[in-house]
């Protein structure tokens, strides 16, 4: 029997890796809408049309918070592989987990919609979440190790992240699964503190840089 052969690199061009994690993320974003669903009434101005449309705010919240947070991952994804032009297994591997866990926010969103009030359908969204943030911080960590794969053509400025801007993700991923003991809708609306406190900082430093 013929033996098979498999060459092993150290480094790998990252456009592949790319386009697969692009996919995922268009068809993320795409299928968090469809638990929206257009209520089953007689007419427009049938009274059950409020109604419905009432019962379905768990799944507007859920669709919101969800949405908003995977659009932020895609463009801290975007910004950290726009300067980057190759990577490793190790990065690969890491950069598919990321994608486990936003491949599965559409399923824990619809748990809070569908199951409005339950604790434990609030509290796994909250740790899917915390796993992504997680896994998105391990990815600037695997490209922080290896500086010789950054571009030698870069437009913008470098700035410092603190622990507290940096690990902001995973730690509101512990502390919203406790929030959700107290309040499901308070724990959601801890997430924004997620892209706003981000977005706050990067324009901070921005401003500091250019002044």
């Amino acid at each position: 029997m013929t033996s098979l052969r498999l060459f092993l690199r150290s480094s790998y061009p990252i456009e592949r890796m790319l386009a697969l994690t692009d996919g995922v993320y268009a068809i993320v974003l795409t299928l968090l809408v469809l638990d929206l669903k257009v209520p089953e009434v007689s007419g427009p101005t049938n009274t059950d049309l409020r109604t419905d449309l009432i019962a379905q705010i768990p799944n507007f919240i859920a669709y919101l918070v969800s949405f908003v947070l995977v659009a932020f991952f895609w463009m801290n994804h975007e910004r950290l592989f726009a300067v980057t032009k190759r990577c490793d297994e190790r990065m690969m591997v890491v950069n598919a987990v990321h994608l486990l866990m936003v491949s599965l926010v559409p399923y824990t969103a619809s748990l809070i919609g569908h199951y409005e009030g339950d604790r434990i359908a609030a509290m796994m969204f909250c740790a899917n979440m915390g796993l992504a943030s997680l896994t998105m911080v391990l990815l600037h960590r695997a490209l922080y190790a290896h500086p010789e794969w950054l571009s030698d053509q870069l437009e913008g400025n470098w700035i410092t992240m603190p622990w507290s801007v940096a690990y902001l993700g995973p730690i509101l991923g512990v502390m919203t699964m406790l929030v959700v003991l107290v309040s499901i809708e308070g724990a959601l609306a801890l997430w924004f503190l997620l892209p706003l406190r981000n977005t706050w900082y990067r324009r901070s430093a921005q401003n500091r840089a250019t002044t």
